[in-house]
């Protein structure tokens, strides 16, 4: 599987990807049982209410379980799984194997909305009750397993073709969070590395210089020395670059292997008509499973892939003797160039059709075939190849982290060198020649040097507190770089922003492009921070607005800014514009202090 990191844009990718193979895969499901529906001579009646039925189904899984951002857990969720029950269930008696590969979306549904340990005692239930419902229709043994096999495989293929979508936008819209949490460690890391190296031996420097004498200048140089070389040491070691952080498997693998068995088994019970045949394509399938589920399918596994379909067939003249030929189609969009891929994939697919027509088979076999080597290839694909992108994009993540961690890394060692190092050597000469001079003429010294710690103490607990609070301006290019990073095009216009209220304007924007990656899909941002009399305000405008626009006081994170602002006077809104934009804006009266220093000349 590829580890190359994605490109800007790769996430759009990934999700119209996601989209257009569940979209696909989806419809082959409902328009086989169409067809079926077709082929067992039904009146107009029947037929229309069955597609009726169909579309539903299909508004459903992609209208409703499949789509990103759907509360899962809610009622409408939970209505939506009942409706779907009915209609998987309810067109049985009429169409009892036509309708097999229905409960497939139901066992799938039931994984995705309900939790915990009931999920799976559903989703048995849901496969079990398909070969159950045909009881009655006196289906052989193989064949009543093949439901039952089906349905578990159809299930755990919608599973997780519908969670890749939700699961790569879930990436996309939290890939600030870990940026934004390791800088914040980092900030309060070095802060207390600060006060632990420095505090401590200033302050005992300040407390020596008030004794004249032999031994404590000998101190103090010992003390401004061994505070220097930490001051070096720590400086250095925030040079180093951090340590990288392990990459989690966000996607179990188990889930691609256990379609990709069920598939082989689901092949082998279809090929149960005839011994030798069937033996034959269980050899295929597991040759066929052991090649597709290498860690990287390369193109000598696509060669074997290709015979193990086609040289059973060939060699038996029965179609389904070659296990699952989808995996070919599904192996060489994987393992091809784009064009060559999908070409090849066109091919494997009208095969199965020529093949099926060769063998004498019936209209209905010929288009099930190449349904099922297209439906068989884009899941192959998709599990595979979405998979490597959402690590892939996990990856980026990381890697934007470690660049932010870096950057304020670097800005530690320069801070501690820069206020630091030459406060301490200045500390060192000083007190060396205090050691050499007269007890009158060291006094004056030392009184330098007490002068020269007390302003470093200061630097020192100054720099600590300004990485315990936000600086506006370093949120602002921190927001300037998260969103360029997610291809939104940003536009900043702000003025100075005073200080009484930097901390809490800092807060809103990190909040307000926190809430702008979570929840919207916006292309274009506008930062703007104006100061107008007596009033100081932060506008947050994108073009993304949230499929249900939230008031100001909803949810904790702007719960918490109003509760921020309205402390200083101020207030703040959040919600859609007239221009269909959505704007979280902050509104804050300036002190008298602030106004009386912003205020422009007048005539």
């Amino acid at each position: 599987m590829s580890a190359d990191l994605p490109r800007p844009g790769h996430s759009r990718v990934s999700r119209r990807l996601a989209f257009v193979v569940v979209s696909v895969v989806f419809a082959n499901y409902l328009a086989n049982a169409f067809l079926y529906v077709l082929d067992a001579g039904a009146t107009p009646g029947p037929v229309a209410g069955s597609l009726a039925c169909l579309v539903t189904i299909g508004y459903l899984q992609l209208g409703v379980f499949s789509r990103p951002g759907t509360d899962l857990t809610s009622r409408r969720a939970h209505l939506a799984l009942g409706v779907l029950a009915v209609l998987v269930f309810a067109p049985v008696p009429f169409f009892p194997t036509a309708w097999a590969g229905m409960p497939g979306f139901l066992a799938g549904s039931t994984l995705l909305v309900l939790r915990g340990r009931a999920r799976w005692v559903v989703f048995v239930l849901v496969a079990a009750a398909n070969p159950l419902s045909k009881t009655w229709i006196d289906a052989p043994g193989g064949v009543l397993a093949y439901y039952l096999v089906s349905t578990l495989t159809a299930g755990l293929a919608v599973y997780g073709l519908s969670r890749l979508p939700t699961l790569v936008d879930r990436l996309e819209t939290t890939r600030s969070e870990l940026a934004d949490l390791a800088v914040a460690r980092e900030r309060l890391a070095f802060a207390r590395d600060l006060e632990d190296l420095l505090g401590q031996g200033l302050t005992t420097i300040i407390q020596q210089t008030r004794i004249v004498g032999e031994s404590s200048t000998t101190r103090i140089i010992g003390i401004a020395r061994e505070t220097l070389a930490g001051v070096r040491a720590v400086a250095s070691s925030y040079r180093d670059p951090p340590p990288a952080a392990p990459v989690p498997v966000l996607f179990p693998r188990q889930l691609l292997t256990a379609v990709v068995i069920g598939y082989c088994v689901m092949a082998t019970l279809l090929a149960s008509f005839d011994l030798r045949v069937m033996a034959v394509c269980a050899v295929s399938c597991a040759i066929l499973a052991t090649l597709v589920l290498r860690t990287e399918i390369r193109p000598v596994a696509l060669a074997g892939i290709a015979l193990c379909v086609v040289v059973p067939q060939l060699a038996t003249g029965n179609p389904f003797a070659g296990g699952v030929p989808g995996f070919a189609a599904g192996a060489a969009l994987l393992v091809l160039p784009r064009r060559a891929g999908w070409a090849a994939f066109g091919v494997v697919v009208a095969s199965q059709g020529v093949v099926h027509a060769v063998a004498g088979n019936p209209l209905t076999d010929v288009t099930w075939g190449m349904i099922a080597a297209t439906n068989h290839g884009l899941v192959l694909y998709a599990l595979t190849r979405l998979w490597s992108m959402v690590i892939a994009l996990q990856q980026a993540r990381e890697e934007l982290a470690a660049a932010a961690v870096t950057g304020e890394r670097l800005r530690f060692a320069r801070d501690l060198h820069d206020l630091l190092g030459y406060s301490l050597s200045a500390i060192t000469l000083k007190t060396e020649l205090a050691h050499r001079l007269s007890p009158g003429q060291a006094r004056q010294e030392l009184a330098e040097v007490r002068d020269i710690a007390r302003q470093a103490l200061a630097d020192v607990r100054s720099v600590a507190l300004s990485y315990r609070e936000l600086s506006f301006d370093e949120e602002l290019a921190s927001a300037r770089a998260l969103l360029a990073v997610a291809g939104v095009d940003v536009r900043v216009d702000a003025d100075e922003v005073p200080t009484e209220v930097e901390v809490t304007l800092a807060t809103v924007l990190r909040e307000g492009v926190t809430n702008l990656l979570r929840h919207s899909k916006a292309e274009h941002c506008e930062i703007e921070l104006s100061t107008s009399g007596r009033l100081v305000a932060l506008d947050i405008v994108n073009d993304g607005v949230p499929a249900v626009a939230r008031k100001s006081g909803d949810g904790s994170g702007i719960g918490n800014l109003t509760t921020r602002v309205r402390a200083l006077g101020g207030d703040l809104h959040a919600g859609r514009t007239p221009e269909h934009t959505y704007r979280l804006r902050a509104e804050i009266p300036l002190p008298r202090q602030s106004i009386s220093m912003t205020a422009q000349p007048q005539l």
